[in-house]
């Protein structure tokens, strides 16, 4: 009986925890699924009781040549967004985990810093750097300003997966006589590929999302983001949930992909 009523119980907590984690999902996918559900909705005005579903905003969306401008800018910043903080972030990740330097811990808290500026205030801070040297604004200025935020977070993804090395390996490349370049290339690189992979998606989804800071950088350049809230500024369209929902789509599917990879490295 006691062996029953402790397994009763068992069963009773894992299904309250399971409920509870169910419904904080809930409570923040709310926003998002209410968002998707009205970009599909065949009028100017939101109404749950004559809906009527549509794609017909979706087709203006795509067809709009202004949100395809606003799609190309964000484009030409997260790509360059991407790719270089995939690099300074990795490297820093290597930097940290794999050698032993004076100030290594204040190395750590120096370069994950941005992380913890509210975004407005380091978007506006970069917008005053940016006029003071005379860097201007654009695409370039944007591109810059969000490395300075980003490239610490694929810097903190990229030494989760470098912590789990076991410097043994390197070590015993190094004594059959493999370079630096060799051990990098053939060795440490390899070992880390999917966290580099995982920080490249974060860097992307990151940067295609954001809004403080190319609002202060970007000047005349739109965004998708910028674009949503100058229109949202304007009053209310209904092709405004269905840009966003196309954000959304996107940014969901690579952060599907970026657990995948880490899936996969957990379990090998």
């Amino acid at each position: 009986m006691s062996t029953e009523s402790s397994s009763l119980r068992a069963r009773l907590g894992a299904g309250a925890w399971y409920g509870y984690v169910a419904l904080v999902a809930l409570f923040f996918l709310t926003p998002l699924f209410s968002l998707v559900i009205a970009s599909f909705y065949d009028g100017r005005f939101f109404s749950i009781v004559d809906y009527e579903f549509s794609l017909d905003w979706y087709r203006a969306a795509l067809t709009s040549g202004s949100i395809r401008s606003a799609f190309m800018n964000t484009i030409r910043i997260s790509v360059p967004v991407t790719i270089l903080s995939t690099i300074i972030g990795t490297a820093g990740a290597i930097a940290y985990t794999r050698y032993e330097f004076p100030w290594q811990e204040q190395f750590k808290l120096l370069a994950l810093l941005p992380i913890f500026f509210p975004l407005i205030l380091l978007g506006l801070g970069m917008s005053m750097w940016s006029s003071v040297i005379g860097l201007g604004y654009g695409i370039v200025p944007a591109i810059i300003g969000e490395l300075v935020w980003i490239s610490p977070i694929v810097m903190f993804v990229v030494s989760i997966t470098a912590l789990g090395i076991d410097p043994n390996v390197e070590e015993a490349a190094r004594d059959l006589g493999a370079d630096t370049i060799t051990l990098y290339r053939e060795v440490t690189l390899p070992l880390i590929k999917d966290g580099v992979v995982s920080g490249a998606i974060f860097a992307f989804v990151l940067s295609w999302n954001n809004y403080y800071i190319v609002s202060f950088l970007s000047g005349a350049q739109s965004t998708i983001t910028t674009w949503i809230h100058g229109r949202m500024t304007q009053g209310f369209t209904p092709v405004v949930p269905a840009v966003a929902s196309l954000i959304f789509y996107v940014s969901i599917l690579l952060v599907v992909v970026a657990f995948v990879v880490e899936f996969r490295d957990e379990r090998n």
